[in-house]
């Protein structure tokens, strides 16, 4: 009896799904045109990082690293990269034991640990730098259409950021691409 319910429901689910219709507004089919994209550029990107031997978030990492302006601490990674502190946390760790990045303590704070590229991981970042599929993605773009994508990608960005209210110093990139 309770097979024929679960049937009659499933049948009663199938027949309706075909008079239901997602509504979905212009600014929903961007979003979801917006999220694919990144989704298949990343998936390009990550094949070409597979080969210089570190992850997405791993050379993510590397960057931030090398462009704080201030100690690079996990908090100041997570503010950065805008990831929860245990996810940094966890992937610090990885990359500690692939020995790209070395943990140091604080000489003058010795509850603060610092976190410090090795040569192993500065190799890795100078091979992920290059970017080449990113760069031919982003080639069939004019410098024009470029820079209004940046403005108007900023702009989303920072109005997320407000609602979220974060407060995020040496925003990178910055909103405008003058100063990048």
């Amino acid at each position: 009896m309770i097979q024929s319910e679960i049937l009659g429901k499933v049948s009663t689910l199938q027949n309706n799904k075909k008079s239901i219709r997602p509504r979905l507004t212009f600014a929903d089919g961007l979003w979801l045109l917006l999220a694919r994209t990144q989704h298949i550029v990343s998936k390009i990107r990550h094949k070409e990082l597979r080969e210089c031997g570190v992850t997405m978030n791993e050379a993510a990492v590397l960057l931030t690293i090398l462009r704080l302006k201030r100690p690079a601490t996990p908090a100041a990674i997570s503010q950065e990269v805008h990831w929860e502190p245990h996810t940094v946390s966890e992937l610090l760790k990885v990359m500690e034991k692939k020995g790209t990045i070395r943990k140091l303590r604080d000489l003058e704070r010795k509850n603060l640990v610092r976190i410090e590229i090795t040569e192993k991981g500065l190799d890795a970042y100078l091979k992920s730098a290059e970017r080449k599929t990113v760069r031919k993605v982003m080639s069939v773009l004019t410098k024009e259409e470029q820079v209004q994508l940046w403005t108007l990608l900023a702009k989303l960005r920072d109005r997320g950021l407000e609602q979220l209210r974060l407060d995020v110093p040496d925003l990178f990139p910055p909103s405008d691409p003058d100063q990048f």
